[in-house]
């Protein structure tokens, strides 16, 4: 019983940890992150920000899993050859699981030939 509760104590303070500590992502770089255009993107991102993690709404994301999450291929192809981190986990979930867990094929390809882990 001891151990149940302590891994739940444990998840919990990492994942809030991951909420404070996360970047609030506004509404011009979701819009411009939906628009999947480059250009946009890196109006509303610098480089700095590619490996941050971004709070939205309950959620926390880096700029490559919130890629993934909303298939956005234009900008997961411009952070993988920007050398993004593929195993940054900014919520309780891997890029590798997010692509997974969608059904983005080609992307889980990517990622793997890249060295991202479950």
């Amino acid at each position: 019983m001891k151990k149940i509760i302590s891994t739940i104590l444990v998840f919990g303070i990492v994942a809030f940890t991951n909420m404070v500590f996360a970047q609030q992502m506004t509404k011009d770089q979701r819009r411009a992150f939906q628009t999947d255009n480059i250009e946009t993107f890196k109006k509303y991102f610098s480089t700095e920000d590619y490996n941050k993690c971004f709070s939205v709404k309950t959620d926390s994301y880096s700029l490559l899993t919130y890629s993934i999450f909303y298939d956005k291929k234009n900008i997961f192809n411009y952070l993988i050859e920007n050398q993004v981190d593929v195993n940054k986990k900014c919520g309780t979930l891997t890029p590798l699981k997010i692509a997974q867990n969608n059904n983005r094929t080609e992307m889980m390809k990517t990622l793997v030939k890249k060295g991202a882990k479950k």
